[in-house]
């Protein structure tokens, strides 16, 4: 699902690994298309006051798990799933030898390893709730009174997974069409969709497999029939 490579790695490379994830969460910087590379010296970091913290990550993690356990800590998605939009390429690096991030790799491993089913019960969720509301599919994925689209709300109040709507854009690109007054909240939300998106690597056409069928075998009066 996340294609990485894997190497034994030292305390320097795990700091450079930490800084390029940052930097891809934070700024506009694609880890994956310079796959990693970050320019600081390494008498650089070794005036850094937290070196203990690499020195210690180095022997957890090689490069793939390492590359891992920080997507999942800088995506900052609940135990459930859901997206808690806050800046956490701003925390303090000691943080990530706590338990309580270690549970969030944990978490985010678990719901990678059940993704296929999670995206399958999502999109009952998602259809079911369109259809008790009465709205077309394509509004489903659309801001309707300058609200949040409705499977963007869903994801928010813990209904269906982050990875879900990531999926979902991959396969429709709603994100970039949606038009809301929000300028806090929204504009770090869709980064995050983006940033995560690049590390998703997912075969989107078993995905559109699943939505067709769901559609064509239990909303067909109500979606499946425009398909």
């Amino acid at each position: 699902m996340i294609y990485m490579s894997s190497k034994k790695i030292n305390d320097f490379e795990a700091f450079k690994i930490y800084l390029g994830m940052r930097n891809h969460f934070s700024k506009e910087y694609d880890y994956t298309k310079y796959k990693g590379g970050s320019k600081v010296r390494i008498e650089a970091y070794h005036n850094r006051k937290d070196k203990r913290t690499f020195e210690e990550l180095s022997k957890r993690y090689d490069k793939k798990s390492l590359e891992e356990f920080l997507l999942s800590v800088f995506l900052n998605v609940t135990e459930s799933g859901n997206l808690a939009v806050s800046r956490n390429e701003f925390m303090w690096t000691k943080n990530l030898l706590d338990k309580e991030t270690q549970e969030i790799y944990k978490s985010w491993k678990k719901r990678l390893h059940s993704i296929k089913y999670l995206f399958a019960n999502d999109c009952d969720k998602l259809f079911a709730a369109g259809t008790e509301k009465e709205i077309e599919f394509n509004d489903i994925f659309k801001s309707v009174s300058g609200d949040y689209p409705l499977i963007v709300q869903m994801e928010k109040n813990g209904e269906i997974c982050f990875e879900t709507l990531v999926i979902y854009d991959m396969i429709f690109k709603f994100v970039d069409k949606v038009r809301i007054n929000d300028t806090t909240y929204w504009p770090i939300y869709t980064k995050k969709i983006k940033d995560y998106s690049s590390f998703l690597t997912v075969d989107v056409e078993y995905y559109v497999g699943v939505v067709k069928s769901l559609l064509i075998e239990d909303y067909y009066d109500n979606y499946g029939k425009f398909i």
